[in-house]
């Protein structure tokens, strides 16, 4: 299956570079010392006509739960290491 899409072509050229590059993006920039504004183009894409992002975002979520997993055990770790402090400490009034 094919798709149009609106592009916006911008010419970037940074000093370090000796040559600047053509790049597209879904949205028009403002002009700066490094970027300029080309124009609008029509940019068609083959896209498969399978094509089914659920399995890319079940692991982009399994992935984000584990990172939630991890940090929600430091955080117990670091509590247990500080109930661990003031159980060790005597207490005198």
């Amino acid at each position: 299956m094919k798709i149009t899409l609106t592009m916006h072509l911008h010419y970037t050229k940074y000093h370090w570079d000796d040559e600047g590059n053509f790049e597209l993006y879904p949205c028009q920039f403002d002009d700066n010392e490094d970027r300029s504004y080309v124009g609008e183009r029509q940019v068609e894409i083959e896209v498969p006509d399978n094509y089914d992002p659920r399995a890319q975002k079940i692991a982009a979520l399994e992935k984000k739960k584990q990172q939630v997993m991890a940090d929600f055990q430091n955080t117990i770790t670091e509590i247990n290491a500080k109930i661990s402090n003031l159980q060790a400490l005597e207490y005198t009034a």
